[in-house]
Protein backbone atom coordinates (compact mmCIF):
# COMPACT_ATOMS: atom_id res chain seq x y z
CA UNK A 1 0.00 0.00 0.00
CA UNK A 2 2.71 2.15 1.02
CA UNK A 3 4.53 1.54 -2.49
CA UNK A 4 1.40 2.03 -4.23
CA UNK A 5 0.76 5.61 -2.24
CA UNK A 6 4.69 6.48 -3.06
CA UNK A 7 4.20 5.74 -6.74
CA UNK A 8 0.69 7.94 -7.08
CA UNK A 9 2.39 10.45 -5.59
CA UNK A 10 5.06 10.59 -7.70
CA UNK A 11 2.96 10.49 -11.12
CA UNK A 12 1.23 13.31 -9.24
CA UNK A 13 4.19 15.23 -9.04
CA UNK A 14 5.35 14.36 -12.91
CA UNK A 15 1.94 15.29 -14.09
CA UNK A 16 2.10 18.63 -12.26
CA UNK A 17 5.98 19.57 -13.75
CA UNK A 18 4.92 18.33 -16.91
CA UNK A 19 1.78 20.76 -17.00
CA UNK A 20 4.05 23.25 -15.80
CA UNK A 21 6.54 22.67 -18.55
CA UNK A 22 4.00 22.76 -21.16
CA UNK A 23 3.43 26.51 -19.74
CA UNK A 24 6.90 27.38 -19.51
CA UNK A 25 7.22 26.52 -23.52
CA UNK A 26 4.11 28.67 -24.45
CA UNK A 27 5.87 31.47 -22.35
CA UNK A 28 9.16 30.69 -24.69
CA UNK A 29 7.38 30.34 -27.71
CA UNK A 30 5.51 33.89 -27.92
CA UNK A 31 7.78 36.68 -27.06
CA UNK A 32 4.29 39.28 -27.76
CA UNK A 33 1.11 39.68 -28.73
CA UNK A 34 -0.77 42.22 -30.90
CA UNK A 35 -4.63 42.94 -30.81
CA UNK A 36 -7.51 44.28 -32.70
CA UNK A 37 -10.55 44.63 -32.52
CA UNK A 38 -13.65 46.18 -30.63
CA UNK A 39 -14.67 46.74 -27.23
CA UNK A 40 -13.89 43.37 -26.46
CA UNK A 41 -10.47 43.59 -25.93
CA UNK A 42 -10.16 47.54 -26.13
CA UNK A 43 -7.73 48.79 -23.10
CA UNK A 44 -7.96 52.58 -23.61
CA UNK A 45 -7.11 52.88 -27.13
CA UNK A 46 -10.73 55.18 -27.09
CA UNK A 47 -9.17 57.56 -24.47
CA UNK A 48 -7.02 58.91 -27.25
CA UNK A 49 -9.69 59.08 -30.19
CA UNK A 50 -11.02 62.28 -30.13
CA UNK A 51 -14.19 61.53 -31.75
CA UNK A 52 -14.61 58.09 -30.00
CA UNK A 53 -18.77 57.58 -29.47
CA UNK A 54 -17.94 54.93 -26.86
CA UNK A 55 -15.75 55.41 -23.42
CA UNK A 56 -14.79 53.45 -20.43
CA UNK A 57 -12.45 55.76 -18.61
CA UNK A 58 -15.25 56.76 -15.85
CA UNK A 59 -15.76 54.83 -12.63
CA UNK A 60 -16.89 52.31 -11.82
CA UNK A 61 -14.96 50.65 -14.71
CA UNK A 62 -11.85 49.10 -13.65
CA UNK A 63 -12.90 48.54 -10.01
CA UNK A 64 -12.57 44.92 -9.89
CA UNK A 65 -8.55 44.36 -10.84
CA UNK A 66 -7.28 47.50 -11.46
CA UNK A 67 -9.18 49.87 -9.12
CA UNK A 68 -9.17 52.42 -11.45
CA UNK A 69 -10.85 52.97 -14.95
CA UNK A 70 -8.22 52.27 -17.53
CA UNK A 71 -10.76 52.35 -20.90
CA UNK A 72 -11.41 48.62 -20.81
CA UNK A 73 -15.02 47.79 -20.75
CA UNK A 74 -15.18 45.58 -18.03
CA UNK A 75 -14.95 45.55 -14.33
CA UNK A 76 -11.57 44.52 -14.65
CA UNK A 77 -9.49 42.59 -16.67
CA UNK A 78 -10.70 41.39 -20.25
CA UNK A 79 -9.90 38.78 -22.04
CA UNK A 80 -6.91 39.77 -24.21
CA UNK A 81 -5.74 40.44 -20.85
CA UNK A 82 -5.63 37.40 -19.35
CA UNK A 83 -3.80 35.50 -22.73
CA UNK A 84 -1.22 38.25 -21.30
CA UNK A 85 -0.65 36.92 -18.79
CA UNK A 86 -0.67 33.46 -19.17
CA UNK A 87 2.19 34.28 -21.66
CA UNK A 88 4.00 36.19 -18.96
CA UNK A 89 3.87 39.28 -20.94
CA UNK A 90 2.98 43.00 -19.45
CA UNK A 91 -0.43 44.15 -20.59
CA UNK A 92 0.05 45.56 -24.59
CA UNK A 93 -0.32 49.44 -24.04
CA UNK A 94 -3.11 50.81 -26.68
CA UNK A 95 -1.21 51.97 -29.94
CA UNK A 96 -2.43 55.98 -29.42
CA UNK A 97 -0.83 55.84 -25.83
CA UNK A 98 2.13 58.45 -25.47
CA UNK A 99 5.59 56.77 -25.45
CA UNK A 100 4.08 53.08 -25.44
CA UNK A 101 6.76 51.18 -26.14
CA UNK A 102 5.71 48.60 -28.56
CA UNK A 103 8.08 45.22 -28.54
CA UNK A 104 5.99 43.16 -26.08
CA UNK A 105 3.14 43.73 -27.78
CA UNK A 106 0.75 46.41 -28.91
CA UNK A 107 -3.09 46.68 -28.72
CA UNK A 108 -5.20 48.30 -31.45
CA UNK A 109 -8.22 47.38 -30.11
CA UNK A 110 -11.15 50.14 -30.52
CA UNK A 111 -14.58 50.23 -28.79
CA UNK A 112 -17.02 50.93 -31.46
CA UNK A 113 -15.66 49.36 -34.04
CA UNK A 114 -16.28 47.03 -36.94
CA UNK A 115 -14.98 44.85 -39.65
CA UNK A 116 -16.44 47.55 -42.12
CA UNK A 117 -15.32 50.72 -42.48
CA UNK A 118 -19.05 52.01 -42.49
CA UNK A 119 -19.78 50.57 -39.07
CA UNK A 120 -19.63 53.59 -36.45
CA UNK A 121 -17.96 55.63 -38.94
CA UNK A 122 -16.02 58.54 -37.27
CA UNK A 123 -16.80 57.03 -34.00
CA UNK A 124 -14.25 54.28 -33.67
CA UNK A 125 -11.24 53.35 -35.57
CA UNK A 126 -12.34 50.27 -38.26
CA UNK A 127 -10.15 47.00 -38.17
CA UNK A 128 -8.73 48.01 -41.74
CA UNK A 129 -7.10 51.13 -40.20
CA UNK A 130 -6.38 49.15 -37.49
CA UNK A 131 -4.09 47.34 -39.68
CA UNK A 132 -2.76 50.62 -40.94
CA UNK A 133 -1.49 51.42 -37.93
CA UNK A 134 -0.04 47.94 -37.27
CA UNK A 135 1.74 48.52 -40.85
CA UNK A 136 2.91 51.41 -39.17
CA UNK A 137 4.12 49.89 -35.73
CA UNK A 138 5.81 47.17 -37.18
CA UNK A 139 8.44 50.11 -39.04
CA UNK A 140 8.95 51.06 -34.97
CA UNK A 141 10.01 47.27 -34.80
CA UNK A 142 12.12 47.52 -37.51
CA UNK A 143 14.16 50.49 -36.33
CA UNK A 144 14.54 48.93 -32.98
CA UNK A 145 15.18 45.25 -33.34
CA UNK A 146 16.54 45.31 -36.81
CA UNK A 147 14.88 43.48 -40.09
CA UNK A 148 16.14 40.13 -39.07
CA UNK A 149 14.67 40.82 -35.07
CA UNK A 150 11.36 42.39 -36.00
CA UNK A 151 10.72 39.53 -38.63
CA UNK A 152 11.45 36.69 -36.07
CA UNK A 153 9.52 38.56 -33.13
CA UNK A 154 6.39 38.93 -35.22
CA UNK A 155 6.00 35.00 -36.41
CA UNK A 156 6.54 34.18 -33.06
CA UNK A 157 4.23 36.50 -31.66
CA UNK A 158 0.51 35.96 -30.98
CA UNK A 159 -2.37 38.29 -32.80
CA UNK A 160 -5.71 37.79 -31.01
CA UNK A 161 -8.95 39.18 -33.47
CA UNK A 162 -12.30 40.11 -32.13
CA UNK A 163 -14.54 41.84 -34.57
CA UNK A 164 -17.99 41.67 -36.03
CA UNK A 165 -20.45 42.25 -33.47
CA UNK A 166 -21.15 45.77 -34.21
CA UNK A 167 -21.34 45.43 -37.54
CA UNK A 168 -24.16 43.13 -36.91
CA UNK A 169 -25.75 45.19 -34.38
CA UNK A 170 -25.61 47.84 -37.10
CA UNK A 171 -27.48 45.67 -39.61
CA UNK A 172 -29.94 44.79 -37.40
CA UNK A 173 -31.11 48.62 -35.98
CA UNK A 174 -30.55 49.85 -39.40
CA UNK A 175 -33.23 46.67 -40.19
CA UNK A 176 -35.34 47.80 -37.28
CA UNK A 177 -36.09 51.23 -38.41
CA UNK A 178 -36.05 50.67 -42.10
CA UNK A 179 -39.26 51.28 -44.15
CA UNK A 180 -41.52 47.59 -45.21
CA UNK A 181 -40.22 48.93 -48.82
CA UNK A 182 -36.48 48.90 -47.47
CA UNK A 183 -36.31 46.13 -45.78
CA UNK A 184 -36.93 44.21 -49.00
CA UNK A 185 -33.51 45.63 -49.72
CA UNK A 186 -31.70 44.32 -46.51
CA UNK A 187 -29.49 41.14 -47.65
CA UNK A 188 -28.01 39.16 -44.33
CA UNK A 189 -26.04 36.85 -46.16
CA UNK A 190 -24.74 39.54 -48.78
CA UNK A 191 -23.76 41.57 -45.61
CA UNK A 192 -22.11 38.94 -44.15
CA UNK A 193 -20.13 37.56 -46.89
CA UNK A 194 -18.89 41.72 -47.07
CA UNK A 195 -17.65 41.66 -43.45
CA UNK A 196 -16.29 38.11 -44.15
CA UNK A 197 -14.47 39.46 -47.16
CA UNK A 198 -13.23 42.23 -45.12
CA UNK A 199 -11.70 39.98 -42.25
CA UNK A 200 -10.16 38.02 -44.73
CA UNK A 201 -8.25 41.02 -46.11
CA UNK A 202 -6.88 41.73 -43.17
CA UNK A 203 -6.02 38.15 -42.45
CA UNK A 204 -3.90 38.50 -45.46
CA UNK A 205 -2.34 41.48 -44.91
CA UNK A 206 -1.09 39.87 -41.46
CA UNK A 207 0.13 36.79 -43.18
CA UNK A 208 2.26 39.34 -45.37
CA UNK A 209 3.67 41.26 -42.51
CA UNK A 210 4.95 37.57 -41.04
CA UNK A 211 2.37 36.81 -38.73
CA UNK A 212 1.68 33.18 -38.45
CA UNK A 213 -0.21 32.55 -35.12
CA UNK A 214 -3.70 34.14 -35.12
CA UNK A 215 -6.66 33.51 -32.71
CA UNK A 216 -9.88 34.78 -33.82
CA UNK A 217 -12.65 35.26 -31.52
CA UNK A 218 -15.93 34.57 -32.86
CA UNK A 219 -19.13 36.69 -31.99
CA UNK A 220 -21.15 35.77 -28.53
CA UNK A 221 -25.52 35.86 -28.33
CA UNK A 222 -25.96 39.45 -30.64
CA UNK A 223 -29.21 39.11 -29.65
CA UNK A 224 -29.30 38.32 -26.16
CA UNK A 225 -27.35 40.99 -24.84
CA UNK A 226 -28.83 43.08 -21.80
CA UNK A 227 -28.81 45.80 -24.27
CA UNK A 228 -30.99 44.37 -26.62
CA UNK A 229 -32.87 42.62 -24.03
CA UNK A 230 -34.36 45.73 -22.37
CA UNK A 231 -35.75 46.95 -26.30
CA UNK A 232 -37.60 43.83 -26.35
CA UNK A 233 -39.08 43.45 -22.90
CA UNK A 234 -36.04 41.38 -21.94
CA UNK A 235 -36.42 38.63 -24.72
CA UNK A 236 -33.68 37.26 -26.96
CA UNK A 237 -33.87 39.04 -30.45
CA UNK A 238 -33.66 35.47 -32.53
CA UNK A 239 -32.50 37.45 -35.80
CA UNK A 240 -29.25 38.37 -33.80
CA UNK A 241 -28.74 35.42 -32.53
CA UNK A 242 -29.12 34.09 -36.35
CA UNK A 243 -26.65 36.75 -37.46
CA UNK A 244 -24.15 35.91 -35.19
CA UNK A 245 -24.08 31.99 -35.93
CA UNK A 246 -24.00 32.82 -39.95
CA UNK A 247 -20.81 35.04 -39.12
CA UNK A 248 -18.94 32.64 -37.14
CA UNK A 249 -19.73 29.43 -39.70
CA UNK A 250 -18.27 32.04 -42.08
CA UNK A 251 -14.86 32.45 -39.73
CA UNK A 252 -14.42 28.90 -39.96
CA UNK A 253 -14.87 28.52 -43.46
CA UNK A 254 -12.16 31.00 -43.61
CA UNK A 255 -9.83 29.61 -40.95
CA UNK A 256 -10.29 25.67 -43.36
CA UNK A 257 -9.66 27.83 -46.27
CA UNK A 258 -5.63 29.78 -44.73
CA UNK A 259 -5.59 26.15 -43.58
CA UNK A 260 -5.66 24.75 -46.91
CA UNK A 261 -4.15 27.55 -49.18
CA UNK A 262 -1.27 28.45 -46.60
CA UNK A 263 -0.76 25.57 -43.69
CA UNK A 264 1.81 27.85 -42.21
CA UNK A 265 -0.70 30.36 -41.56
CA UNK A 266 -1.93 28.98 -38.00
CA UNK A 267 -5.34 30.40 -37.10
CA UNK A 268 -7.38 29.46 -33.93
CA UNK A 269 -11.33 30.21 -34.03
CA UNK A 270 -12.86 30.12 -30.42
CA UNK A 271 -16.74 29.98 -29.84
CA UNK A 272 -17.89 32.34 -27.40
CA UNK A 273 -21.40 31.71 -28.75
CA UNK A 274 -21.82 27.75 -27.73
CA UNK A 275 -20.02 29.00 -24.28
CA UNK A 276 -22.25 31.90 -23.43
CA UNK A 277 -25.47 29.70 -24.21
CA UNK A 278 -24.22 26.96 -21.77
CA UNK A 279 -24.21 30.11 -19.02
CA UNK A 280 -27.37 31.31 -20.07
CA UNK A 281 -29.03 27.49 -19.74
CA UNK A 282 -27.31 26.71 -16.98
CA UNK A 283 -25.93 29.44 -14.87
CA UNK A 284 -25.57 27.96 -11.35
CA UNK A 285 -22.13 25.92 -12.82
CA UNK A 286 -20.34 28.98 -13.87
CA UNK A 287 -21.27 30.56 -10.29
CA UNK A 288 -23.94 33.06 -11.78
CA UNK A 289 -26.92 34.27 -10.90
CA UNK A 290 -27.91 36.97 -13.27
CA UNK A 291 -27.68 36.42 -17.35
CA UNK A 292 -29.90 38.72 -18.38
CA UNK A 293 -28.98 41.95 -16.81
CA UNK A 294 -26.38 44.22 -16.15
CA UNK A 295 -24.33 44.83 -13.00
CA UNK A 296 -23.98 48.21 -13.68
CA UNK A 297 -26.05 50.69 -15.65
CA UNK A 298 -29.41 52.39 -15.20
CA UNK A 299 -33.25 51.67 -16.67
CA UNK A 300 -34.57 48.22 -17.54
CA UNK A 301 -32.18 45.59 -16.68
CA UNK A 302 -29.43 48.32 -16.36
CA UNK A 303 -29.48 48.47 -19.72
CA UNK A 304 -30.96 51.35 -21.49
CA UNK A 305 -28.10 53.90 -19.95
CA UNK A 306 -24.33 53.00 -19.98
CA UNK A 307 -22.87 52.10 -16.80
CA UNK A 308 -21.09 55.03 -14.89
CA UNK A 309 -22.94 57.86 -17.07
CA UNK A 310 -25.75 60.45 -16.20
CA UNK A 311 -28.52 59.68 -16.48
CA UNK A 312 -30.86 62.37 -18.65
CA UNK A 313 -33.08 65.13 -16.22
CA UNK A 314 -35.98 63.89 -19.05
CA UNK A 315 -35.97 60.57 -17.22
CA UNK A 316 -37.60 60.96 -13.61
CA UNK A 317 -36.80 58.20 -11.22
CA UNK A 318 -34.22 56.17 -13.24
CA UNK A 319 -30.38 56.18 -11.44
CA UNK A 320 -27.27 54.97 -11.89
CA UNK A 321 -27.09 50.79 -10.02
CA UNK A 322 -23.87 48.62 -9.45
CA UNK A 323 -24.55 45.23 -7.84
CA UNK A 324 -22.57 44.29 -4.67
CA UNK A 325 -20.75 40.64 -6.53
CA UNK A 326 -19.86 41.23 -10.52
CA UNK A 327 -18.94 37.67 -10.37
CA UNK A 328 -22.27 36.69 -9.91
CA UNK A 329 -23.55 38.44 -13.36
CA UNK A 330 -22.87 37.62 -17.12
CA UNK A 331 -23.13 40.91 -17.84
CA UNK A 332 -20.84 43.87 -16.56
CA UNK A 333 -22.83 46.54 -17.87
CA UNK A 334 -25.55 46.94 -21.29
CA UNK A 335 -23.56 44.72 -23.33
CA UNK A 336 -19.58 43.51 -22.00
CA UNK A 337 -19.01 40.14 -19.79
CA UNK A 338 -17.67 40.50 -16.29
CA UNK A 339 -14.13 39.92 -15.39
CA UNK A 340 -15.19 36.55 -14.27
CA UNK A 341 -17.08 35.27 -17.28
CA UNK A 342 -13.77 36.79 -19.69
CA UNK A 343 -11.89 34.53 -16.72
CA UNK A 344 -13.75 31.33 -17.41
CA UNK A 345 -13.79 31.94 -21.43
CA UNK A 346 -9.98 32.27 -21.42
CA UNK A 347 -9.50 28.58 -19.83
CA UNK A 348 -11.85 26.91 -21.74
CA UNK A 349 -10.01 28.87 -24.97
CA UNK A 350 -6.57 28.65 -23.79
CA UNK A 351 -6.57 24.60 -22.75
CA UNK A 352 -9.92 22.91 -23.47
CA UNK A 353 -10.64 20.49 -25.48
CA UNK A 354 -11.85 21.23 -29.14
CA UNK A 355 -15.87 22.22 -27.69
CA UNK A 356 -14.64 25.51 -27.71
CA UNK A 357 -11.51 26.16 -30.16
CA UNK A 358 -10.64 24.73 -33.37
CA UNK A 359 -8.67 23.30 -34.41
CA UNK A 360 -6.73 23.53 -31.84
CA UNK A 361 -6.75 25.63 -28.58
CA UNK A 362 -4.77 28.79 -27.79
CA UNK A 363 -2.03 26.72 -25.78
CA UNK A 364 -1.23 24.71 -28.52
CA UNK A 365 -1.29 27.32 -30.86
CA UNK A 366 1.02 29.35 -29.07
CA UNK A 367 3.67 25.93 -28.88
CA UNK A 368 3.73 25.63 -32.72
CA UNK A 369 7.47 26.31 -34.09
CA UNK A 370 7.22 29.34 -36.94
CA UNK A 371 9.79 30.39 -39.10
CA UNK A 372 10.38 34.30 -39.86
Amino acid sequence: MKVLLALSVVIGAWVVVASFLTVVDAVKSVPAYFVFGDSVLDVGENNYVPNAEYHANFPPYGETFFHRPTGRFSNGRNLGDFFAQALALPFAPPYMQPNATFNKGINFASGGSGVLNTTNAGLAIPLGVQLKQYQNATAVLVEELGVVGAKNLISKALFLIASGSNDLTAFLISLATASPAEQKQYNATQYISSMIDGYTTALELLYASGARKVVLFGVGLTGCSPSVRSANNSACVNPGNELALGYNEGLKLVVDGFHTAVPDFHLVLTDSYDFISDMVKNPTSFGLKNVTGGCCGAGFLHAQFQCGTKVPANFPGIKQALCKHPSTYLYWDFVHLTEHVDKILFGAFWDGNSSYTYPINVRSLALLETKS
